[in-house]
């Protein structure tokens, strides 16, 4: 029995760890609200009060525009149909969060994916946006996006297990991107790939936490690198 249990959780790869609150949100039923909240707007200070109080910042807008420049410490999950997914494994549900978001993105889209895994601890995003905060004087952080020929030092490979090992750059090193916060890495440059670039930034942005500033994130994923380079990807772990 153990070992039927063992090989058939194997085969399923890892999962958000939220799914594992999901029961219990299920038991309770939903909070439920007369009409969607709306996001408040907060100011510059307000924002820096909120993260000295450990309130995560987490950056919506799209890849290029955070690798362009991004509030120090702040978390790249660009809103897209998986937002709240990654949102659920990668930012603990009691804690307060405010958002950064670009003038043309749905608020209501943001909070709506927040509800569905049970986030309401938002305490609303930043007004103005990331202009307001340069134009307040306050620095901003940025990570390069690089092609085939900017590659640079070991390449990190934050896609889950089955991706990988279905084909991945040559000596790419394999950390699956809800792993990457216990994980120990090498010294050195390291540009971070996923399959477009979404996971890659969120990755980056994580180890730019931990005090990594010899980053970079590929603008697309092993397949593109086939293509540009014209040699085979690697398969297996």
């Amino acid at each position: 029995e153990d070992t039927f249990v063992a090989q058939l959780l194997g085969g399923f790869g890892t999962f958000p760890t939220y799914f594992s609150r999901l029961p219990e949100l299920n038991r309770q039923g939903p909070r439920l609200y007369g009409t969607l909240p709306a996001l408040a707007r907060i100011g510059v200070e307000e924002t820096r009060v909120l993260m000295t109080q450990g309130a995560q910042i987490v950056d919506v807008r799209r890849i290029a525009d955070f690798a362009a420049g991004h509030i120090p410490g702040s978390l790249s999950i660009e809103l897209r149909p998986v937002f709240a997914s990654w949102l659920g494994w990668l930012v603990d549900p009691d804690r307060r969060v405010a958002f950064v978001l670009a003038p043309d993105q749905d608020r209501d889209d943001l909070v709506r994916q927040c509800l569905d895994v049970g986030y309401e601890q938002f305490a609303g995003e930043l007004g103005g946006g990331i202009d307001a905060w340069i134009g307040a004087g306050h620095p901003v952080a940025r990570i390069d996006l690089v092609d085939v020929e900017g590659l640079s030092g070991v390449v990190l490979d934050v896609r889950q297990r089955d991706e990988y090992e279905a084909g991945h750059v040559p000596d790419a090193i394999h950390i699956e991107l809800g792993a990457l916060t216990d994980a120990s890495l090498p010294d050195g440059p390291l540009t971070v790939m996923c399959g477009h670039g979404e996971r890659a930034m969120t990755g980056a942005s994580i180890l730019e936490q931990h005090g990594r500033d010899d980053l970079a994130v590929f603008t697309g994923g092993p397949c593109d690198w086939a293509d540009i380079t014209d040699e085979s990807l690697a398969t297996g772990p």
